[in-house]
């Protein structure tokens, strides 16, 4: 099979859910790039997956057969153009892109084979935990340390970072961005308007992130290329538009309506988030600011 479906970005191939479905019909391989436990939450339903972790890859080339078109996924396809250029410098030749991932995959309604005794979290549909092992017999769910990560750690991720904190104090609380710049001042002066006080925060590097100290990533990018995490936490996605703006037409006034609607929409997520975790006031708080 040769490129003809799909589309090419910068060099790579990528196809839609459906082409992929269609492709592994004609004797193509999905490999699924996941972390194993997201798989057996939720894996593609394909006659043949491989499945291989992006962060284990190279130790399994000889598991991976070389007279197929390859068809690499991932949870929204963070992984898979550094996952075929590896492939491609191993010498594999034929190497396609699942556009979207997961989540594309799943939204498409496409065959999906699910944990029966899996709890869906999130807005992500392709990010679950299992009954069976997500909270303690009697008990909460554990409290996570997050990581809110968007690419300038300018906007969202600080409003993230300054609600979750008020939110739930006993947490651990980050943010990062890809290309940190500054934190933008309608950030300040919205979460101002709550009580929350975010003058002292300042814009930093997803690299600087100690991966020891994050439990869980919450990515909050719409329309951009999300930041990579390379520790080994549970994952998040709630795609927000970014509130920030070069357009000279937007007064101040409406940049500020931009950024009270990216606020609140973040505050109902953690909200929602608090009380599905079953974070109480000992750990945290899942009621909103004053």
């Amino acid at each position: 099979m040769t490129p003809g479906p799909g589309m090419i970005v910068q060099g790579r191939w990528f196809l839609t859910p459906r082409e992929a479905l269609e492709a592994t019909r004609e004797g193509a391989l999905l490999v699924d790039l996941r972390a194993p436990e997201l798989v057996e939450m939720k894996a593609f339903g394909v006659q043949e997956c491989l499945h291989l972790p992006h962060a284990g890859l190279d130790r399994h080339l000889e598991e991976i057969p070389r007279d197929r078109l390859l068809i690499l996924a991932d949870t929204s396809g963070v992984y898979t153009k550094g996952a075929a250029a590896a492939l491609e410098a191993a010498g594999f030749p034929r190497l396609a892109c699942l556009n979207g991932g997961m989540l594309a995959w799943d939204q498409d309604g496409l065959p999906v084979d699910t944990d029966p005794d899996a709890l869906l979290h999130g807005d992500c549909a392709c990010v679950m935990r299992s009954k069976k092992t997500g909270r303690t017999p009697g008990g909460p769910v554990k409290a996570p340390s997050i990581l809110f990560l968007c690419v300038a750690n300018s906007a969202r991720s600080q409003m993230a970072e300054g609600l979750a904190r008020h939110l739930f104090p006993g947490l651990r609380i980050q943010s990062a961005g890809s290309r940190p710049s500054r934190v933008n001042p309608f950030a300040v002066e919205v979460l101002a308007e709550l009580g929350i006080d975010a003058s002292t925060h300042t814009s930093k590097s997803v690299e600087t992130i100690d991966p020891a100290t994050v439990d869980l990533v919450v990515t909050l990018c719409a329309e951009e290329v999300c930041p990579v995490f390379l520790g080994k936490a549970e994952r998040l996605h709630w795609p927000i538009p970014d509130p920030a703006s070069d357009d000279p037409s937007l007064t101040s006034e409406a940049l500020r309506h931009r950024f009270r609607q990216g606020r609140d929409t973040i505050l109902a997520k953690l909200q929602a988030f608090g009380a599905e975790r079953g974070l109480t006031r000992a750990s945290g708080s899942a009621h909103p600011p004053v």
